[in-house]
């Protein structure tokens, strides 16, 4: 998958989520590593801990990049 399709990607599922993206949510439908990303500063990576204690690494899009405003304005 190439960085254009990622963004988008991420995009739907930001849009649709009730909640925070996961970081395996994004790998998942992505169907592949997306460690390249991340490095590049494509998408942000948060990691929390979950009320009952477990943790959870949230991912999103890194919308000040200029690459991913170009490809998310509507």
């Amino acid at each position: 998958m190439d960085e254009a399709d990622l963004v988008r990607l991420v995009d739907r599922l930001e849009e649709r989520a009730e909640s925070y993206v996961t970081l395996d949510q994004v790998q998942h439908a992505a169907r592949s590593d997306v460690s390249g990303a991340i490095a590049e500063g494509v998408l942000l990576v948060d990691y929390r801990t979950r009320a009952d204690g477990s943790p959870v690494t949230l991912c999103r899009l890194n919308r000040r990049r200029p690459r991913v405003m170009e490809l998310t304005k509507w």
